[in-house]
This record gives structure tokens, C-alpha cells and sequence, in this order.
């Protein structure tokens, strides 16, 4: 009936995905998991739902130095698929999470970030993904029946997550993690990147809107 038909990915939010060989996953996930064992034992009392977690300078102990190469490459290859000029970035949090039966995080964001990770070390059957939720509220205002998942319009998208396996996205793009329905503990370390001295660097602070020729509002 068409001469040519075309679909066209407007708007396309991307995330990264990552994994570590085996063979060097291996060992610092060992390492971190012993790191983590010792930090939280015995295990402080929870409310249900919660989550354990350590202070955000992981990455400044001897214990994550093994894993930073791997996100420092993740980093840079993410930066470079997003074309940026200025490419100089900096940790600025890194954190553990362990998700007891039960334990969940609740859909969030990651403000004054550019760019947001989580690694994970142990992921049990039950809590082996991330969900990403869709930016635009609008787009569910209307949401038919369908007889097939369609990626491109789903209000949902839940990503594998497996030990070694890197995960990178937008840090303004809302995530969550689903309650641990096992009994073992899930385990990830999670950590937000941003561009070393935006604004004098990058770009400086937009304090007017524009219009849509371009010229200052």
C-alpha cells in the first residue's frame, strides 16, 4: 500500500549496560561482599522495606579501588556516546546497598548528577532487575489493552541486573527497585557521576529561557 514506511525513536533516553569478565568479577565481588559482611554484622534492625546501606565515599576506601577502573571506562564510554566536549568527571557519591527479604527502593532520581550507575555484587532470583519508569507523565494518560509488550511505549521497562553486570543511566531518569519476594540478600553499589567545574567548563547557568528562534526570552 506504501511506498515506504518508517518508524522514527523520538526522544530516545538511553541506558548502558556493562559486564565485568568473570574472571575479574569474580574476585571483587568476593572482596566487596567481604567488605560489606564486616561493616554489617551483626545486622542493624530494619523496618520492613528498608534497606541497608553505607556512607557515600566508597569509592574514596582501598576496598572499591579493584572496581574503579571498570567505571571509570563505563563513565568515559557513556560520555563519549553522548558526544560531550568537556569530558572531565568526578565521583560524586558511591554507596552500598543490601536489600534484605523484603527490602525495596522506592521510585527516585538522582539530582545535581549527570550520570548515575549501580554495580551489582548479588542478585537472587527473586530481585534480579531495575525498573525504569517513563519520563513523560503525559504519556500515560491513555493506555489501551495490548496483546504484546511493545519496549517503545511500555510505562515500564525493568533491565536484568546480575552479578558483574554495570547498569548506567540519565541520573533525572526515575528508577525503583521491586521488594526482595527471596531470602537471600540482594547486594549492589551504586554511584553518581557529574562534570568536573559545569560552569566554567561546560556551560554556564542559563538564567533566562530562550525562544524558539534561539534568542533570549
Amino acid at each position: 500500500m506504501f511506498a515506504k514506511t518508517a518508524a522514527f525513536p523520538l526522544f530516545a533516553t538511553p541506558v548502558w549496560g556493562f559486564d565485568l569478565p568473570e574472571d575479574q568479577a569474580g574476585p571483587i565481588n568476593a572482596g566487596l561482599l567481604d567488605l560489606l559482611e564486616r561493616w554489617f554484622t551483626p545486622r542493624p534492625a530494619l523496618k520492613p522495606g528498608e534497606t541497608w546501606q553505607t556512607t557515600h565515599d566508597l569509592h574514596e576506601r582501598a576496598e572499591f579501588a579493584p572496581l574503579l577502573p571498570f567505571v571509570q571506562g563505563a563513565v568515559d564510554s557513556v560520555l563519549e556516546a553522548l558526544a560531550l566536549r568537556e569530558r572531565t568527571w568526578l565521583i560524586t557519591g558511591c554507596w552500598a546497598n543490601i536489600n534484605p527479604a523484603g527490602g525495596f527502593h522506592p521510585p527516585h532520581i538522582h539530582p545535581n548528577n549527570l550520570v548515575s550507575g549501580v554495580y551489582y555484587l548479588q542478585t537472587p532470583p527473586n530481585a534480579d532487575s531495575i525498573v525504569f519508569h517513563d519520563p513523560r507523565p503525559q504519556a500515560q494518560l491513555l493506555q489501551p489493552a495490548t496483546i504484546r509488550a511493545v519496549p517503545e511505549t511500555q510505562a515500564e521497562i525493568q533491565v536484568e541486573a546480575k552479578p558483574g553486570r554495570m547498569v548506567l543511566f540519565p541520573s533525572w531518569l526515575r528508577h525503583s527497585v521491586r521488594p526482595n519476594y527471596g531470602n537471600q540478600e540482594r547486594v549492589s553499589i551504586s554511584f553518581n557521576v557529574m562534570l568536573d567545574d559545569y560552569a566554567t567548563r561546560c556551560s554556564a547557568p542559563v538564567w533566562k529561557g530562550f525562544r524558539e528562534d534561539g534568542t533570549r526570552a
